[in-house]
């Protein structure tokens, strides 16, 4: 079911405990109650952001910060920017930097990752509040609905189209998908996926945490936290030792 909201969005409730809102401008944000998940689109593609049980992702312009979260409160923390990917940890003293000369200490701050930016990045530069809950109406009036063979649900709202499967997976596309958000209800996966920036996460019994901008990489399964980039890679291991991977 899809509804206009009284702040001028759009929002469509879908099985499993998954809700879909939108912008007039086609911004998107998707919650995943049964996993806690929350996912997060501006309305350019240029800005997105993860809400996960592993870890928070937000990605501004060619930016990203991210916080990894430990089992035993060691959280790790990352920064992919220009000059190469910051890290640390909540019990290291250092900051390391993974740079085109290698891997080396120096001076960093990371953003406070315990904050919501899914909302900032879901409002900022799309139109919103009372005065475009007509527009929204008059979008979901020229809205379209079928049902595949296998069962899949497809929406097509404003041109953006939202799937979920009959095991509860939905996929948003924009922009013939050049722009995609996934989540599984189920599964506890998720996905982000622009041209700035492709995240992936999942629970179960193989957890992990993963991010790319452009050559920079990080992967944390839980254990170990890897950085990489222009060709070094270095993180910390099981013991929140430093590791520099030749």
């Amino acid at each position: 079911m899809a509804v206009a909201t009284p702040c001028g969005t759009i929002s469509l409730l879908l099985r499993d405990q998954v809700r879909v809102d939108m912008t007039i401008d086609r911004a998107i944000r998707i919650v995943n109650f049964k996993k806690n998940i929350v996912l997060s689109l501006s309305s350019t593609g240029s800005t997105s952001a993860v809400f996960h049980p592993n870890g928070h992702i937000y990605q501004h312009g060619s930016r990203v910060e991210i916080l990894a979260y430990d089992l035993y409160g060691n959280n790790k923390y990352a920064k992919m920017w220009y000059k190469g990917v910051s890290f640390t940890s909540e019990r290291c003293a250092l900051v390391y930097l993974v740079d085109a000369a290698g891997t080396r200490t120096t001076r960093d701050r990371f953003l406070d990752m315990s904050q919501d930016f899914s909302l900032s990045v879901f409002y900022n530069g799309s139109r919103h509040g009372p005065y475009y809950i007509q527009e929204a109406i008059s979008i979901l009036q020229g809205s379209r609905f079928w049902i595949t063979e296998k069962g899949t649900e497809n929406f097509v709202i404003n041109n953006v189209l939202v799937s979920q499967t009959c095991d509860g997976l939905v996929r948003i596309g924009r922009k013939r998908n050049k722009y995609q958000v996934r989540t599984g209800p189920l599964s506890g996966k998720a996905a982000v996926s622009t041209p700035f920036i492709h995240c992936t996460a999942s629970m179960g019994p193989t957890p992990h945490l993963f991010v790319r901008r452009g050559e920079r990489r990080m992967h944390y399964d839980g254990t170990n936290f890897v950085l990489r980039n222009a060709g070094h890679s270095a993180g910390f291991d099981e013991n929140n030792r430093l590791r520099v991977y030749k």
